[in-house]
């Protein structure tokens, strides 16, 4: 467990950690708001972007793990977390909040992880800063641009946790949010529901009750994947959201170096359920690249 030594401020803030590892805990001025971040161990830059509902801590199960290897960095978008809200009529795109933290930080060029939205927010920020990409990995990947049946069901399920959250606060949203139909809660490890339901119990559910002035990327990235020259690890589950096993089934067909991995058993939330094999596919997919020489 780690040992945290409260000083938030810019970057420079250090935590201690009874492992041998020090973690440094950022508040980064970037386009004009304060992005949270974490960021851990040496090596090859990794970026972990966590999903809708929660925050950094989806990536519990690997931040630490995956810093024995791997220089990683782990942060709260806008609107989450420790980060700063958005402000209505200040518009603002994830992708390049994701391009100012990396200049804030030094890191050029990086292996970077989205899981759900912020899959969504990693490919639309190869879109319009492939510079940035050693390779993606798409975890329960969703994108922008995408529209079928299945995907109207999970946002409009997510959509009514907001109404939850208005009517009956955090703690019923979060019960909300872990029964979504589309997540197959009877699937779900307890232990992981446990996890998801702390985690979404602290989100702050802001766009429910403002106008977000949040704008996506042009064109959306069903339109450009065939621009996707790096990398790609294809991550989903036997029982993963319908609409991201659609979304994984796009990504195999039209990125052309990609490798896929379906974990049978879990759910959209196969990270936290999964955690050990999930960080053995993802360490030897970055060693393949490695070899590969991208």
């Amino acid at each position: 467990m780690t040992e945290i030594r409260v000083h938030l401020g810019n970057v420079g803030s250090k935590l201690e950690s009874y492992i041998d590892m020090e973690i440094w805990q950022q508040l980064i001025d970037v386009n004009d708001t304060r992005l949270y971040c974490e960021r851990a161990g040496a090596g090859d830059a990794l970026l972990l972007v966590h999903g809708g509902g929660g925050d950094r801590r989806f990536w519990d199960g690997q931040f630490e793990k995956l810093a024995e290897t791997y220089d990683v960095v782990r942060y709260d978008l806008r609107g989450y977390g420790r980060s700063d809200d958005p402000v209505e009529g200040q518009a603002y795109r994830h992708a390049d909040d994701l391009h100012g933290l990396m200049l804030a930080l030094g890191i050029s060029r990086a292996d970077i992880a989205g899981f759900s939205l912020g899959c969504q927010v990693v490919v639309d920020a190869y879109t319009v800063y492939p510079e940035l990409f050693r390779s993606i990995i798409a975890v329960g990947p969703f994108i922008s641009g995408h529209t079928s049946p299945a995907t109207d069901a999970l946002f409009g399920a997510y959509i009514d946790c907001g109404e939850v959250f208005r009517r009956g606060g955090a703690r019923a949203a979060a019960e909300g949010f872990v029964s979504i139909p589309a997540f197959n809660p009877a699937h779900m490890d307890l232990q992981a529901k446990t996890e998801i339901v702390g985690i979404c119990r602290d989100y702050a559910w802001w766009w429910a009750n403002h106008v977000d002035p949040m704008q996506n990327v042009q064109p959306v990235a069903t339109e450009v994947l065939t621009n996707i020259q790096v990398p790609l690890l294809i991550v989903t589950a036997e029982y993963d959201a319908a609409a991201c096993r659609e979304v994984a089934d796009l990504l195999e067909q039209h990125v052309r170096l990609n490798k896929r991995v379906d974990f049978t058993g879990a759910t959209h939330f196969m990270l936290m359920e999964k955690p050990v094999e999930f960080n053995q596919a993802l360490t030897q997919f970055i060693s393949d690249v490695d070899r590969s020489g991208h």
